[in-house]
């Protein structure tokens, strides 16, 4: 038999659609499968079973080598794990993938400086910022990471970032406060501490933060009532327990003074109380 010309060619095209939709239909099972797998791993990992979710991330990569969702929540557990290097490695293997991915971005910044490395830190964050400017956990985190290395400009330009995006978060509130004070600016820090402490009554660190600017400013009974709050919420703060005591003997009440100060030395060494001809 002799096809009519053109027949031929249209049976081959419709043979070629059938391969290709079933070539997708297979794709499309193992993704679902890989799914199942990263599904049942974030179950897994959130009850605390972080060798077990790590086994079920690894069968989806099995599956799907190129699935982002399984290397980042791969890396996310082996960074609960300590294996700093494992992690980093997967969220690199996940920005291969999809290189604007940024929360990945961020998790690697988290996992750079965890081992050190602040530069590779900053620019992982910086990126992370530059493709979703609101994810106000990049900007918190470059924040910090400004400050302690004597930015402390940057930091709240960050840290104001920060409040714009969510006002309504008690922690940008204490750490502006912090940046603030270290310019010297006592009136905003305080402002920022009280904010914090508006919207996180038990924010302990901020009690004892809003009381070291009090005090500074000559406060002294108010820096008392903050800083024995700081004690109630967490007694085992050890500058809360020395700045106390500071604060105790600028009011003579040196006995009290002076159990204050070795309470904070129990409780870290390195707090070397005041010499007792010092205590009013």
């Amino acid at each position: 038999m002799r096809f009519p010309q053109g027949a031929f060619p249209t049976f081959k095209f419709l043979q070629v659609v059938v391969i290709s939709l079933g070539i997708y239909v297979s794709a499309a099972h193992a993704r679902d499968k890989a799914e199942d797998h990263l599904s049942k791993g974030l179950v897994l990992a959130q009850n605390g079973d972080l060798s077990g979710a790590i086994a079920e991330y690894r069968k989806a990569l099995h599956i799907d080598p190129d699935y982002v969702d399984a290397h980042n929540n791969l890396g996310l557990a082996l960074e609960r794990r300590k294996d700093l290097d494992g992690a980093i490695a997967e969220f690199r293997e996940a920005l291969k993938i999809e290189s604007d991915d940024a929360v990945v971005h961020f998790n690697l910044g988290v996992a750079l400086r965890a081992i050190g490395d602040v530069a590779g830190a900053l620019a992982e964050y910086g990126t992370a910022i530059r493709l979703q400017p609101d994810l106000v956990e990049a900007r918190s985190n470059l924040g910090t990471l400004l400050d302690d290395r004597g930015d402390v400009d940057g930091a709240i330009v960050q840290y104001r970032e920060v409040l714009r995006i969510n006002p309504e978060s008690a922690i940008p509130h204490n750490n502006l406060g912090t940046a603030l004070y270290k310019k010297h600016d006592l009136e905003d820090a305080i402002t920022e501490y009280r904010l914090a402490l508006k919207l996180k009554p038990d924010y302990a660190i901020a009690h004892f933060n809003l009381g070291a600017a009090i005090f500074e400013k000559g406060d002294v009974d108010g820096a008392i009532v903050e800083y024995q709050e700081a004690i109630r919420l967490n007694p085992g703060h050890a500058k809360s327990h020395y700045w106390f005591g500071k604060a105790l003997a600028a009011k003579g009440r040196g006995i009290e003074a002076a159990r204050e100060f070795a309470e904070a030395q129990h409780l870290d060494p390195r707090l070397r109380a005041p010499a007792v001809g010092t205590l009013k």
